[in-house]
């Protein structure tokens, strides 16, 4: 179900990684340099991996082909704000920014093996995968505790052609340890004297409690295909899938602000489990072709992060005293309160593309239409939060030898399906071009030129997925070089 799955994951990852990567120091201009004038935020990754790779082949016996990895990683972000001589020296309501910089660490080793143990009458493998992850995050604005993963999983996959049929099984065991702890956020406000007229809350940290949560989770697809002569394939899927929630959605307790929330976490959630059903129909002939796929996902336990109502900033304010729950909107920059919280859901959606290819004189020429649609709902008829729109893509793609040009023309709909405390987002056209050319270098090496230009349109557009979608629009109009030397 990876096809389809990828929104909900997608959605997790944008959360908790590409958004916090990519969107963080952007975010941090926008809205704070309305908020601090000339302030700005400064950041620097760095990243090294080890890949150990290889393979063992046998001439007889069970086993044919071991092949293993190893992969060693360390990534770190470094967050610091500045500010120039003579510029709003007070910082932020009135506290300065001399808390240092914050720093996200990642710590990673992986082990995997596929032994493939087919024979003359079924293909057929088996995967071992480990992993031992360390997260940490050291700093001022750090939001969550140091957590550490540990995942052992075992999988089978087996494949196998019965005259017209096809039919592909997979099962999956997972063992998953997720230690991590939370600390209690206190908050405390100090009136100074009057003459200051200012206010400052300041955070004392509360009590911690460790967690150790085990999960231990089973999943298996089966797909089966149906040939209809060399032109046309069915291919019906359905699978259940069971997700551990991840250490952030577990333990995550602080300011985020690559979302421009204050996070909290739930270490009590369950892990998700989604039946899921899809269809396939494809279609090629004389250069034409086209797939149209059907899917529903039935999830439960769906685990999302949705912003706190007034109600509960009220409730919030009754607990701690009336001046608590005045400046609870004003607590951490703003920051609004969300929380992670799981509900029964439906996904369901379709995928549609077509196509031509046209044999040219030097190269082809490929000419195709594609649209997607996906939608979801809670078990209590809401919608899920941050669902993208439907869209149309129309593409052009030129391809030769040592040459490929490609033209992409991205109609993203109006998306007025939207989930509690959410706005609506208006549509863009999204244009973007890209022409690539290799060529041949001393012994052998090739050396891969290439250039694209996205939103030619230059529209302001945004990504309803997107958390900071008002303050931080797409890129607008933007160009760009990439060379790379490959020797083979």
């Amino acid at each position: 179900d990876d096809e389809h799955g990828d929104e909900h994951g997608d959605e997790h990852d944008d959360e908790h990684g590409d958004e916090h990567d990519d969107e963080h120091g952007d975010e941090h201009d926008d809205e704070h340099g309305d908020e601090h004038g000339e302030e700005r935020i400064f950041s620097t990754t760095k990243s090294e991996v080890i890949n150990v790779a290889g393979s063992f082949l046998f001439d007889n016996g069970i086993v044919n082909q071991v092949d293993y990895f190893f992969r060693d990683s360390d990534y770190s972000l470094t967050e610091q704000h500045a500010e120039p001589e003579g510029g709003h020296e007070e910082g932020h309501e009135g506290h300065g920014h001399d808390e240092g910089p914050t720093v996200f660490l990642n710590e990673a080793r992986e082990f995997g093996a596929i032994i493939d143990l087919s024979n003359g009458f079924i293909k057929q493998k088996l995967s071992l995968n480990i992993v031992d992850e360390d997260l940490s995050i050291i700093g001022a604005e750090a939001f969550m505790n140091p957590a550490k993963n540990e995942e052992f999983t075992i999988g089978y996959f087996a494949t196998k052609d019965l005259g017209d049929f096809h039919i592909d099984f997979g099962l999956r065991h997972d063992q998953l340890d997720r230690k991590g702890s939370v600390t209690e956020r206190e908050e405390h406000e100090e009136e100074h004297e009057e003459e200051h007229e200012e206010e400052h809350e300041e955070e004392h940290e509360g009590e911690t409690t460790t967690f150790d949560r085990d999960f231990k989770n089973t999943s298996f697809a089966l797909t089966i295909g149906r040939s209809f002569g060399d032109n046309f394939d069915i291919n019906i899927g359905w699978s259940l899938v069971e997700r551990a929630p991840s250490a952030v959605e577990l333990y995550m307790n602080g300011p985020h602000l690559a979302t421009a929330r204050l996070e909290t976490g739930d270490p009590s959630l369950e892990a998700e489990k989604g039946s899921n059903f899809d269809i396939n129909f494809a279609y090629e002939k004389d250069g034409f072709f086209g797939s149209l796929t059907l899917f529903n996902h039935d999830v439960d336990n769906y685990i999302f992060l949705i912003d706190e109502i007034e109600e509960d900033h009220d409730e919030h304010g009754d607990e701690h005293g009336d001046e608590h729950g005045d400046e609870h909107g004003d607590e951490l920059g703003g920051l609004i309160r969300a929380n992670y919280l799981q509900q029964d859901a439906e996904l369901k959606g379709y995928e549609l593309e077509l196509g031509k290819v046209f044999d040219l004189a030097r190269g082809d020429l490929t000419v195709s239409f594609a649209r997607d649609s996906l939608s979801g709902e809670f078990d209590d008829g809401t919608n899920i939060p941050r669902m993208v729109p439907d869209r149309n893509i129309y593409s052009v793609v030129y391809s030769e030898p040592t040459l490929d040009l490609s033209l992409r023309l991205r109609d993203v709909h109006k998306q007025t399906d939207i989930g509690f405390n959410e706005t609506v987002s208006e549509g863009y056209e999204m244009l973007d071009f890209r022409v690539s050319k290799t060529f041949n270098v001393d012994q052998g090496a090739e050396l891969t030129l290439s250039l694209f230009a996205n939103n030619l349109l230059n529209e302001v557009a945004r990504n309803h997925a997107s958390f900071v979608k008002d303050p931080v629009p797409l890129p607008g109009r933007n160009y760009g070089i990439k060379l790379s030397l490959s020797n083979f």
